[in-house]
Formats: C-alpha cells, sequence, structure tokens
C-alpha cells in the first residue's frame, strides 16, 4: 500500500490552518506571567499551561479530521491508534524555556508518518511577522515558506555568511576525526529543534546538528529539508551508523514502528541535516562518544581522590563518579541507551566557533 497523496494535500492545508490558531494562542500567552512546570527531575523539560492548551487545540483538529489517524503528541500521555498506517507527532511548543524566558525563539511542529516514514511536515514560526511564518512540505509535493518555494542551501554561500545550528554542548557528545580538514561555520543555537531544521530547510543554516531529539521534535522538520533539497541523516546508541530514516529506525526499534507506543516516545533521534554534500562529509568526520565503562569512571574517581591527598586542585568529584565532561545535560551513551536528560536546545542558546 502505497501512500495515499490526496490524503498528504488534505493533511497539509488542515495543518495550516491549526497551526496558525495554535500560534496565535501561544502569542497570547508570549510574555505573561506563566506558571512553569517540570516533566524531569533536576527541573528539566519544563511545561506551561500554553504547552498543554496548544497540543489540545492540535488533537481536536486531527482527531476530527481524520478520525482513523494516530496521534501521540508531547504533552498528553496517552497515544491515540499508534499503530495506524498514518501517525501523527505534535510538539505543541518547542522551544518553551525560550518561551517561558521571554525568547521570542520557539515553533510548532506536526509530523506524519505512513507506516513508520515521515511524509508531511508542518511548522510555525508564529512571533515572526503577521500571522507568523509557516513552512510546509510532504513527500513528493516540494517544501514551502509562507507558500513560497524554498531551497535548502546550495554550495554557493561565501565562507563568512556560512551559518551552523549546533548544541552548546556538543564537543561533549560527539568526537571529530582527527586531522579533518573540516570546513567552519558560523555556529547558533536557537534553542528550537523544529526551528532549526525549518531554517534549515530553508537555506538559512547550511549545516544543523540535532542531539536527542523525540519523534515530535523532528518529523516534521525531517520531511522540510529533504523536500527543500536538503540531505538528514540519523543515528542513536542503537544504531551508530548515520543512515537514511529506514535504516535507522529497523536498528532503533525493536518492535515495527508503532507496536510500541512507549519506545516511540522514549526514542532519542541524533541528525546532521541541511546541505547535502556538507552532511555527507560531516557524516565521515563526526560520531557519537560512547560513556567510558564502569572500570574506567572507577580509575577516574581514584585519580581524583588521589589528587585531592596530594593537595591537588582535582574539583569536586560529580554524583557517581562521573566527570564533569562526562555528565553533561545529553549524557551520552551507555550500552546503547540514551542517558539524555536534556533535549538538544533545552536550556541552552548562543552562538560559538566553528563546526
Amino acid at each position: 500500500m502505497q501512500v495515499d497523496r490526496q490524503v498528504l494535500v488534505d493533511a497539509e492545508a488542515v495543518c495550516v490552518q491549526a497551526i496558525q490558531e495554535a500560534g496565535a494562542l501561544l502569542l497570547s500567552y508570549f510574555r505573561r506571567p506563566l506558571e512553569v512546570k517540570f516533566k524531569e527531575k533536576g527541573q528539566q523539560s519544563p511545561v506551561t499551561e500554553a504547552d498543554r492548551r496548544s497540543e489540545m487545540l492540535l488533537r481536536d483538529t486531527l482527531s476530527h479530521a481524520f478520525p482513523d489517524h494516530g496521534i501521540i503528541g508531547e504533552e498528553a500521555e496517552d497515544a491515540v491508534n499508534p499503530e495506524a498506517d498514518y501517525l501523527w507527532f505534535l510538539d505543541p511548543l518547542d522551544g518553551t524555556t525560550n518561551f517561558a524566558a521571554g525568547l521570542p525563539a520557539f515553533a510548532v511542529s506536526m509530523g506524519l508518518c505512513f507506516r513508520g516514514v515521515p511524509v508531511l511536515g508542518v511548522v510555525a514560526v508564529p512571533w515572526e511577522g503577521p500571522g507568523g511564518t509557516v513552512f510546509r512540505a510532504h513527500v513528493g509535493g516540494g517544501a514551502y515558506c509562507n507558500d513560497e518555494p524554498m531551497q535548502a542551501a546550495g554550495d554557493d554561500v561565501p565562507d563568512g555568511m556560512r551559518l551552523a545550528s549546533t548544541p552548546g554542548w556538543m564537543l561533549h557528545q560527539y568526537r571529530v576525526q582527527r586531522g579533518a580538514k573540516v570546513q567552519r561555520l558560523n555556529v547558533r543555537s536557537a534553542g528550537s529543534i523544529a526551528y532549526e531544521l525549518a531554517y534549515a530547510a530553508r537555506g538559512t543554516f547550511q549545516l544543523t546538528v540535532i542531539s536527542g531529539a523525540r519523534l515530535w521534535d523532528m518529523v516534521a522538520g525531517a520531511v522540510l529539508v529533504q523536500e527543500a533539497g536538503g540531505a538528514v541523516l540519523f543515528c542513536n546508541g542503537k544504531a551508530r551508523r548515520w543512515d537514511a530514516w529506514e535504516a535507522f529506525q529497523r536498528q532503533a526499534l525493536s518492535a515495527p514502528f508503532g507496536q510500541d507506543a512507549a519506545a516511540l516516545r522514549k526514542l532519542h533521534v541524533y541528525m546532521l541535516a541541511g546541505n547535502a554534500q556538507i552532511v555527507r562529509e560531516r557524516a565521515g568526520q563526526i560520531a557519537l562518544r560512547r560513556l567510558p565503562g564502569p572500570l574506567a569512571k572507577l580509575r577516574r574517581r581514584g585519580r581524583k581522590l588521589l589528587g585531592k591527598l596530594k593537595g591537588g586542585e582535582a574539583g569536586p568529584s560529580q554524583p557517581g563518579g562521573a566527570s564533569h565532561t562526562n555528565s553533561n545535560p545529553n549524557g551520552g551513551l551507555e550500552n546503547g541507551q540514551e542517558r539524555a536528560v536534556h533535549r538538544h536546545g533545552e536550556g541552552e542558546a548562543g552562538s560559538g566557533g566553528g563546526v
């Protein structure tokens, strides 16, 4: 069974209307007093009433328009019909940390998979101009920004204008091949995965490096980049080699896509997206780090203790004996499983050196 293109056309139109309404709802809360709660320990993964109301709006719209489709959203724990051929992934407010702090760098994301393959993506950046900016695409239909065709970055961008988006802790998570002649890019970290992927599709970012994304963060953006002529590669702790989506998900998931909703909610995805040539080059130069095993941790703890006994300047030990490098927010990998606490971008934004 092939994806029904008329379904995609109809779904895209429904999404554009719904996502603009969700964006207007978010703006009604923006820079106003908000109660912020946290879904994870250590005050990680913030959520507000704006997140919840936005997701409710998107869910209600999709349930009415496509009652036989499945839905998994970031905020609601219950998955609707996850074994359906068409399965939606919703992020009602990507960049909640920015939003709650009053920083205009957030987005709304609606992504659709058909039998486990991303086929449609709509992302809204509601704070950009009257009515916001809407990015949309479905497989075979091209990619558009506010109804104007858009393309991923070409090879003719002057060196001084080349931008990349990466998480601020990238070098804690990835190792770069020694001696690699990596062309430097000016680095930014926007704090919203959906936002960064949308602007990789538009050609603003020549490269976007994504760490620890959940499916609701990245399904829509992956479609946008690919339909805009860019490339997207994926990996994680179980599927360590950069690969296309189909090969990645076969390795990353123990059960067929949709049969284990809890596994889909927990799945972490690492991505390279943007200019096809740059993505291919980086895939050969960048790899995920592995967390050290128990013996290595014990040795390191012993060295730190010895340094203290000798009056050295060893810093305070981290919980569980891990060094600062390996206790970074997104954690790295151990036994093929992510220990991510922060997702890419949550809690950090800024600019830095090249990549």
